[in-house]
């Protein structure tokens, strides 16, 4: 009786057991299939919100390309050049999230001081720029951000008519050479996004200097004389402008 009873015992074991596994393995393909229809729903419901700065817009903040112009004024050279006025074009690479590579050509026109190293007339400046900028934070449509980079600024300058007429009188000619320069800046602003534009200010500081090469020729003796002396161009430049995505 006690050998029958464990027999009834195991075999009813055996079957609970048996029972187990098929459940173990069927139920969570049961399960699958019935969450299949609602995935979609799921994943759309949780779905985080846009933040303001990203909705409504065509800009690709996360990658790609923005093109812009910017108005310059030129606080640089002060202590031989007055205040400059130029432009530059741009563009915007976006690397990660937060990280941009900006690069940046132009021009920039500058008049030197009185009683500066260099003699009257107007120099143009043709700035080459690379900046990397990090945005700092995010409010609404304000982004501000900061970054450094380096720079090839390309010179001309042209001596004043007044100065070469009153110098050819006396059997003398003179021309002033600004070498291209190389240089360093850091930079700092504030963009505000407004549909499909981005309007921005932005500061740069700039260290950089600039061999001047003069030369004076007497015409009666036949001599040539140089003198090379070094231009200090660091400064500041303020900028306003806008960009876009295209």
């Amino acid at each position: 009786m006690n050998h029958r009873a464990t027999r009834v015992v195991s075999q009813a074991f055996l079957c609970l057991l048996g029972m187990s596994m098929w459940t173990a393995v069927a139920a969570p393909k049961a399960h699958a299939a019935q969450l299949s229809g609602t995935d979609t729903v799921e994943v759309n419901r949780h779905q985080e919100p846009k933040p303001p700065e990203l909705q409504d817009s065509r800009i690709g903040w996360i990658s790609g390309w923005s093109y812009g112009g910017r108005g310059i004024l030129s606080r640089s050279g002060q202590e031989n050049l007055d205040s400059g006025l130029g432009f530059t074009v741009f563009s915007v690479r976006r690397l990660i999230a937060d990280l941009e590579l900006e690069t940046e050509i132009g021009r920039l026109i500058m008049s030197p001081k009185t009683d500066g190293l260099l003699p009257l007339g107007h120099m143009s400046m043709f700035p080459l720029r690379a900046t990397l900028r990090v945005q700092l934070w995010r409010f609404g449509g304000a982004k501000p951000y900061a970054g450094g980079g380096i720079g090839v600024y390309l010179n001309r300058f042209d001596v004043d008519e007044s100065v070469a007429a009153e110098l050819a009188t006396t059997g003398f000619a003179t021309a002033v050479n600004v070498n291209p320069a190389f240089g360093f800046h850091g930079a700092g602003g504030v963009e505000w996004q407004r549909g499909p534009a981005n309007f921005n200010v932005d500061v740069k500081y700039m260290v950089a200097k600039a061999n001047v090469v003069s030369t004076l020729v007497d015409q009666l003796n036949e001599k040539v004389s140089r003198e090379i002396s070094s231009l200090d161009l660091g400064g500041f430049w303020l900028a306003a402008g806008i960009r876009f995505n295209f």
